[in-house]
């Protein structure tokens, strides 16, 4: 009956019984784990402010008969602020949700662990717009999920369309696509294509450095919001989640 220590967000939750609480964490290293904390929701119990949403910190967790039981936790950061507002809090779920829609049991997963963390650290403690830091989530998340959007050549012809003039985007087709091809997208500015290759060039640490002017912004969200949508599918939890967003 082993014990194991580990680092993990709680991207999840569902209350169970009386006190207990089913999680969902994202580890580096190890992935999805689906555990319960037991006895949490009690106000005297030492789990109770390590099982909400966003929470970072080391796990000590018990395994016996393919089940995972939470022992202790010391919280590392609560990223406290996300929840005194509420668009904030809302980018913050969107990005959980979307990690854990494909992140796998038992499969280390660095990039994106740290692409959720330093986007939760922009959210919760720096001025950064959170559709800015929400659209450079999605560019790396998808990016990270093989899914990275064709920016400089036509994803149907594959031709080098850094020189032409009118372009399309089509989340099908799997990013930007020329006049001559056929395609069912939608117009898309030389401007947003440059923006989402300059993004997709920072580091995660970097993101907060992304600030878009309200037009762009309103270019790049359904386009990235589609591309999702396109790679998850239209009844996904988190494709439904971006929908309330905009």
């Amino acid at each position: 009956m082993p014990t194991e220590l580990t680092q993990a967000i709680v991207t999840g939750y569902t209350d169970y019984k009386d006190n207990d609480r089913m999680l969902t964490l994202f580890s580096a290293e190890r992935g999805r784990i689906d555990c319960k904390a037991r006895n949490c929701r009690k106000p005297t119990s030492a789990l109770l402010s390590c099982t909400q949403p966003f929470v970072f910190g080391d796990f000590e967790l018990f395994s016996s008969n393919d089940r995972v039981t939470v022992n202790t936790c010391d919280v590392r950061e609560t990223f406290y602020p996300l929840r005194e507002d509420v668009d904030r809090f809302m980018t913050a779920s969107v990005c959980t949700q979307l990690c854990n829609t494909v992140i796998k049991h038992e499969s280390p997963d660095e990039q994106l662990f740290s692409l959720l963390y330093h986007v939760l650290s922009f959210l919760a403690y720096s001025d950064s717009d959170p559709n800015d830091l929400l659209i450079a989530f999605l560019l790396h998340y998808l990016d990270l999920a093989g899914y990275r959007p064709s920016l400089t050549r036509c994803a149907v012809c594959r031709r080098d369309i850094r020189a032409d003039a009118v372009l399309f985007y089509s989340a099908e087709a799997g990013g930007v696509v020329c006049a001559a091809c056929p395609h069912g997208g939608k117009p898309v500015s030389k401007l947003a294509l440059e923006a989402m290759r300059r993004i997709l060039l920072l580091s995660h640490d970097e993101l907060n450095r992304v600030v878009l002017k309200p037009a762009l912004r309103e270019e790049l969200f359904p386009l990235l919001k589609k591309s999702c949508a396109n790679m998850l599918g239209s009844g996904d939890r988190a494709v439904a989640l971006l929908d309330q967003i905009g």
